[in-house]
Parts: structure tokens; C-alpha cells; sequence
């Protein structure tokens, strides 16, 4: 056995790769890959650090089970936890409001959301569309007021349909010389002789109008008095109001046809939406108009309001601002399940992507629904947008995927993000995303699974970074969201008791109480909610623990005036196995030892190591300037430290660096020396 020089992993952008890449040394990724990655952030320059703490803000009922992020139009934001009939408004440090909403119970995971200066509005098809507001007098929840929503033809036996009434009155006409024209809603008939023998110009323009392509039978034309015709636009086919009538003499100058609406058609029907047949499941806010669609009735058609009105739905508004009814041309059994605002209008359902092309909407021109993939949207979890692109989980439930407009293609391209780490994601329930932060160059974007687990994903696109890594702490996570204050809040759940944890920059600990004791003490109480759980407590800068926490309190070593409280698990990163090509297509497979790791880390304060998945043993940073008179967190190791005279064979021997006790932890990158 030889020994070689050691090879260096300075970039870990690929983050924790599938089982079936750990052999394909010669892919690109590999090189920045990883075998495990647990509870660290990677950052995109190069190399990883310890993954934000969670700050506990509040308990929780029992069965929240969604938060939806409130922006109010004064800048404040909210989190607003739904679970049961309730919804719980918090601010941030506290709750500032609960409300009830009688249906929420059967539908809170499901249901979705838009929102618009002080306003939310929820939506689930069997649910009444509720608003959510913040007045000058508090928060309050109804009913979204829909107005004048248009009746639909579901099938059954109608008799609410109104009639189109036109009147014509003929002035100047001569007896059996004039000639005229009618035009109905933009068709015109053949040339009619005018007669004043009323029964005989009605058999003359029933003729004539019977034999227009879209007018159906059933029609009926009248006289009501001398020069004077009625037209009813009966029977089936002619129902409705859209009907334009005019009249034209074609050899008589001083004569002309008066045409004049007198009653506005109905279709005849059922209101669209309604507690019989059901609600919208999603909507949109896009161009001054409200968009609802996913009927739990008609689940392949969405529908706009009047622009600059947003509950008016008043299809009689002929004009391109007015409301319309945009059934998808799609195949039977599709659903609409969201709709999004990107660059353009995206519409996602059961089965299939779709992108509108045309960036103005308008009641006279019917949109154009181009079809961008067929993967479907997994029912429930949200649609985030990171970097201009819409990312979204595959109806499968297992698949995360990017939906971006391409010039190259002109098209929207979907992308498999989680192709790499396919092994991480298996049924997920939520999503969202942070943008980039001061202490991090990447968009950090986190899920939610069924179980409980949750996942981080370093995105920044530009870089081709996407890291996946698991996220783990002492709970199970239920739901999570983004705030207006690009804050990451979560549901987390323990021994079936929920609350309400966010992401804080820099905090070492989970579930994180602080504690200002004013006179110096050693004993903590108010711990509570920990009894019979094992803590740590970072004090005047040190680190103290574990404790197992009885009676809602512990003691530490030395008196103490600040102190934080929470939970702690600690990071683990397992490198992949060294590559052993020695040759094209030649590799060594005989058993090797790692004996020497260079670990390259900058302000850190806690650091273990441990190969080939054996015992993780601490390293000692008083070797490299750590003081043992100073608290332990004023101070970081900004140093290569070099581990050697490790042991174990391995056929795939790899290192494994992590924490016996919470700390800050930034590393840039592994040199690992290898035996043969």
C-alpha cells in the first residue's frame, strides 16, 4: 500500500446525493456531492455551515395545520395558523388575534389562498370562499361577497332563462320597393322587400333570419303595431344576451331601420358557484382582476371578474374589460388546482402545466392555453417562485420541478430539481421559500413531508446550486411558510403538542426560550414544556448541558445573567468515497484507509470527526487559540485543522464531520488522504 496526496472538496454545491450516484465518480456532481448532509446549509461560494436554530414563538392548537403568510398594506406582517375552525393571527413575537370560521376543519389542508393589500381570501371547492381582514377595529373573517355570478347550464331542467327582445320600427320605407338588410351579432341576412302588411314582413324576416348560420329554430318574430317588429331570440341554442341587432336600406336614402334592445338576455341555469354545486379551489389576482377557477362543477374552467372590480363576475359587460367563463379545452378528468402570476399566467392542474400566451386578458379574445409539461401538481402544497421560476411538487408527490420561460424555446422548460437526491423526498405536504439573506448567498428554500421530516435546499441558479440536506431537530414538522418579513415559520409538533418556530440567523439552538435573569443565577425555571426532555443552555456565551429537564427547571455549573434554552441535534456530513480510478476505465476496489483529514473552517467553535461511520470523537480547538478563561462563543477557530492517524478499512472509507456539543460550525473545505 501507498500512500497519494490528499484530494480536496472544497465546493459541496450538489449537496446530499441518492445512494445510486455514489458510484459514478466520473459525473460532474460527484466532485461536489456528499453521502449524507444533516441540519447544515451549503453555502454557494463554497463549503457548508450549521443551519439556522428555531426560535419558539408560541404554542399552538392541537391540530394546526397550515400557515399562510399575511403582508398588511401598513408593512406589517403576519403568520396565520389555521387548524380546526380557527384561525390564530400571529405578529412577531406573539398572537394577536383568533378567529373562527365555521368549515376551515375538513379542508385546512388543502385549501388555498390569495391575498391583496389588507384582504386574504380563502378557497376550497367545498368550502364558501371566506375573507380574512385587518380593519381599524380588529380582524375580522366572512363571506368573500361574490356578485352577480353568472348562471351555468349544468344539465338539469331550467326555467329561469330570459329572452333577447329586439324591436326594429321602419321609418320612410316604401310599400314592396324599399330593400333592407338585418345584421344579428355581426351575420348578415339576404336583402328583404319591405311590405307594410305587418304579417307579411314577419314571414319575410323570419325567413331571412332563419337562415342566418347562428341563429337556431325556436325564435320568434311579432308586430306589436304598425311599422314596428319584435324579435325573441327563443328556443334552445338562442339563450343568453349575446345578440347585436341593426338594420340597413340598401335603394332608399331617406329611409332607415331603428334597432333597439328591449330586454337583456339570461341564460338560463344555476348560479355557477354555489353551496350545491360547490366553490372554487384557487385563485389569482392578475391585472386588476380577481381569477377563480378549479370549480368543484366545472373543475376544468376558471373565470375573471370585471377589471378594477373585484367581486363583480357580471358576464352581461361586453367590452374587453367585463367578466368571462375560460373552460379549458383539455381532456376529461383534469382539474385545475392552481393558478399562478409569473411572467406570464400559469395554470396548474391534475394532470398537466399550462402557460397563458397572451399577457393581456380580455372577454373578446378566448385565451390561448399552451401546454408546457405533463407532470400535474401534487394537491395541497403551494407553488413558490425562486429566481423568476415556479417550483412546484409533481402530482406523484415525490418530485420537486421548475417551470421557467425559455427564449431558446419559447416555452415555459420544466426542470427536475430533485433528480440528484430523489432519495429525500417522498410524499410532501408544503413548501416555501426564503430569499437570500446577508449571512448567505443562496435563496433557502425548505419541505415539508408526510412523516414529520423536512428538507433544506440551497438554491441559486446562476451557480447551477441546488443542495439538498436533511433538517432535523427534537419534533416533528407539520407545515411551513414565508413571511413578508423573509422569515421561514413552522408547525412543529412534539409528543402531539404544536407550536410555532421560526428560523433565526445565527441561533444554535431548536425550540429557543431566552431568559434575561437581571441578578445572576444558576437556576432556570419556566422550562415547563421540556420536563422529561434533554436540553442544553448557552449562558454569558457558554455552552452548558445536556440537561434532562424535571419539575420545569435545571442548574447550571456557574450563575449566569442571559441565558437561551432549547433543544439541540447536531450536524452530520459524510463525505463520499474517494474516487479509485487509477487508469481509463480502471479502478482499484481492494480496502483503503483514510489516515489524515485537513478540515478548513472559519469562526468555529465545536467540531467532531469520525470515519467510516464509526464513533464521533470531539476535536480539540484549544490547539488552535481557543482560551480557556474566555466564554467559548466570543471566540472561533479561523484555521486549517488537521486530524491524523486515523484508523479503519473500509471498501468505501469516508469521513464524517459533525458536533458533540452545539456551536458555531463553517467549514470550507475537506482534504482527505487516503491509503491504498
Amino acid at each position: 500500500m501507498v500512500a497519494r496526496p490528499g484530494r480536496m472538496q472544497a465546493a459541496f454545491t450538489a449537496g446530499e446525493l441518492g445512494p445510486y450516484l455514489h458510484d459514478r465518480t466520473q459525473l460532474k456532481y460527484y466532485s461536489t456531492g456528499l453521502q449524507q448532509a444533516e441540519n447544515i446549509v451549503i453555502v454557494p461560494q463554497g463549503g457548508f455551515r450549521l443551519r439556522d436554530g428555531l426560535r419558539l414563538v408560541g404554542d399552538l392548537r392541537d391540530d394546526a395545520a397550515k400557515i399562510f403568510p399575511f403582508h398588511a398594506s401598513n408593512g406589517d406582517a403576519y403568520d396565520l395558523v389555521f387548524g380546526g375552525e380557527f384561525c390564530e393571527v400571529w405578529s412577531a413575537t406573539a398572537m394577536a388575534a383568533s378567529l373562527t370560521i365555521a368549515g376551515l376543519s375538513s379542508v385546512v389542508g388543502t385549501m388555498t389562498f390569495a391575498q391583496r393589500s389588507d384582504t386574504m381570501f380563502l378557497f376550497h371547492e367545498d368550502l364558501q370562499s371566506k375573507r380574512i381582514r385587518i380593519t381599524n377595529t380588529g380582524w375580522v373573517a366572512d363571506n368573500l361577497p361574490y356578485a352577480n355570478i353568472p348562471n351555468y347550464d349544468y344539465g338539469a331542467v331550467y326555467t329561469n332563462g330570459v329572452p333577447a327582445k329586439w324591436r326594429l320600427e321602419f321609418v320612410g320605407l316604401d310599400n314592396d320597393s324599399s330593400i333592407f338588410v338585418l345584421t344579428v351579432s355581426g351575420q348578415e341576412t339576404q336583402s328583404i322587400t319591405y311590405s307594410s302588411t305587418m304579417a307579411t314582413l314577419i314571414s319575410a324576416i323570419q325567413t331571412a333570419l332563419g337562415d342566418l348560420p347562428n341563429v337556431s329554430p325556436g325564435f320568434a318574430v311579432t308586430s306589436p303595431a304598425a311599422n314596428k317588429i319584435e324579435i325573441e331570440f327563443t328556443g334552445a341554442g338562442n339563450e343568453g344576451d349575446g345578440w347585436a341587432v341593426s338594420g340597413r336600406v340598401i335603394n332608399k336614402a331617406d329611409a332607415a331601420v331603428v334597432a333597439a334592445k328591449r330586454v337583456s338576455g339570461v341564460m338560463p341555469g344555476e348560479p355557477l358557484i354555489s353551496a350545491t354545486r360547490g366553490w372554487p379551489q384557487c385563485a389569482v389576482f392578475w391585472q386588476q382582476r380577481l381569477l377563480v377557477g378549479g370549480f368543484k362543477s366545472l373543475p376544468n374552467a376558471w373565470m375573471m371578474s370585471l377589471q378594477s372590480n373585484y367581486f363583480n363576475f357580471d358576464i352581461r359587460f361586453t367590452e374587453a374589460n367585463g367578466p368571462a367563463i375560460v373552460p379549458m379545452d383539455k381532456s376529461g378528468g383534469e382539474k385545475i388546482e392552481r393558478i399562478v402570476d409569473n411572467l406570464n399566467l400559469l395554470i396548474f392542474t391534475t394532470q398537466a402545466e399550462y402557460w397563458i400566451s397572451e399577457r393581456t386578458l380580455s372577454k373578446t379574445e378566448a385565451p390561448n392555453h399552451v401546454q408546457a409539461s405533463r407532470n400535474g401538481i401534487r394537491r395541497g402544497v403551494p407553488v413558490i417562485e425562486n429566481e423568476g421560476a415556479a417550483l412546484w411538487c409533481h402530482a406523484n408527490g415525490s418530485t420537486m420541478g421548475e417551470l421557467r420561460y425559455t427564449d431558446v424555446e419559447g416555452n415555459f422548460v420544466p426542470i427536475d430539481t430533485s433528480l440528484l437526491a430523489s432519495h429525500l423526498l417522498k410524499d410532501v405536504v408544503d413548501q416555501a421559500a426564503r430569499k437570500s439573506a446577508e449571512s448567505m448567498d443562496g435563496n433557502l428554500q425548505a419541505i415539508i413531508l408526510a412523516d414529520g421530516q423536512a428538507r433544506l435546499v440551497t438554491l441559486l441558479r446562476e451557480q447551477e446550486v441546488t443542495a439538498y440536506a436533511r433538517m432535523t431537530a427534537d419534533c416533528a414538522f407539520r407545515a411551513v411558510s414565508r413571511n413578508a418579513r423573509n422569515e421561514l415559520s413552522f408547525i412543529a409538533e412534539h409528543g402531539g403538542k404544536r407550536s410555532l418556530q421560526r428560523l433565526e440567523d445565527e441561533l444554535l439552538l431548536d425550540e429557543a426560550i431566552d431568559f434575561a435573569l437581571g441578578v445572576p443565577d444558576a437556576t432556570i425555571s419556566g422550562l415547563s414544556r421540556f420536563n422529561g426532555r434533554e436540553v442544553w443552555a448557552i449562558g454569558d456565551g457558554n455552552v452548558f448541558g445536556p440537561f434532562s429537564v424535571s419539575g420545569g427547571a435545571i442548574t447550571l455549573p456557574v450563575a449566569v445573567s442571559h441565558a437561551t434554552v432549547g433543544t439541540w441535534r447536531p450536524p452530520i456530513v459524510s463525505t463520499l468515497p474517494p474516487p479509485r480510478d487509477v487508469g481509463p476505465n480502471v479502478v482499484l476496489k481492494r480496502k483503503a484507509r483514510i489516515h489524515t483529514v485537513h478540515i478548513s473552517v472559519i469562526d468555529t467553535t465545536s467540531l467532531a470527526i469520525a470515519t467510516n461511520g464509526g464513533p464521533i470523537r470531539e476535536v480539540d480547538l484549544h490547539r488552535y487559540g481557543v482560551l480557556a478563561d474566555v466564554p467559548e462563543l466570543s471566540q472561533g477557530v479561523t484555521d486549517t485543522i488537521k486530524i491524523s492517524g486515523l484508523r479503519g478499512y473500509s471498501d468505501a472509507p469516508f469521513v464524517t464531520i459533525s458536533q458533540l456539543r452545539p456551536g458555531r460550525l463553517n467549514v470550507r473545505s475537506i482534504t482527505v488522504e487516503t491509503a491504498l
